[in-house]
């Protein structure tokens, strides 16, 4: 594998991790989204609430005031009472909702990155021996310690294009 080769390796890889960056994001907006969406529908029902108290409220004074009985202020009550523990249980089950859309994204991630170790550890007695075959090329036309250097970073990855520029004008120098 000729020194070009791997650097269009390294290219490929940077590729993949800027699409991989941008599998994240894509992901990460949708849960977003979708935990805004259930939120918005716990401020809705929150705001039902206070409008329920208010005519509770007042169905009790004008049952208490024109004298109804116990049993249409008891009906009153138990009706409202409901109302309320209904829209209650709403706002619990989307408070499970937005947790588990935060689980589920938190999974996928721990997933996606033991799969990534996984990768890794399969791929690092390669990345050893082309570490090797670049010292081997390079060090003919440079100190030890440029070499090294230069190894180093088409190795790393991390910043793969400017890894994939900086090794291609050092070669145009070479």
């Amino acid at each position: 594998m000729g020194f070009m080769d791997k650097l269009g390796d390294v290219f490929n890889k940077a590729t993949e991790k800027a699409g991989e960056a941008a599998a994240y994001a894509s992901d990460k907006a949708n849960v977003v989204a979708a935990q805004t969406k259930f939120k918005m529908e716990q401020q809705k029902l929150k705001g039902k609430i206070p409008t329920l108290y208010k005519e509770l409220g007042e169905k009790v004074y004008i049952a208490m005031r024109d004298d109804l009985g116990h049993d249409v202020l008891t009906e009153t009550v138990t009706d409202y009472t409901k109302q309320l523990n209904d829209i209650n249980a709403e706002i619990v089950e989307l408070d499970k909702k937005i947790e588990a859309v935060a689980q589920e994204f938190e999974e996928k991630v721990a997933e996606a990155a033991e799969a990534k170790e996984r990768e890794k550890a399969a791929a690092a007695p390669v990345t050893e021996d082309v570490a090797e075959e670049i010292v081997e090329e390079v060090s003919e036309a440079k100190p030890a310690a440029e070499a090294v250097e230069s190894v180093a970073e088409v190795t790393e990855v991390a910043p793969a294009v400017e890894t994939v520029e900086s090794v291609a004008s050092k070669v145009e120098e070479i």
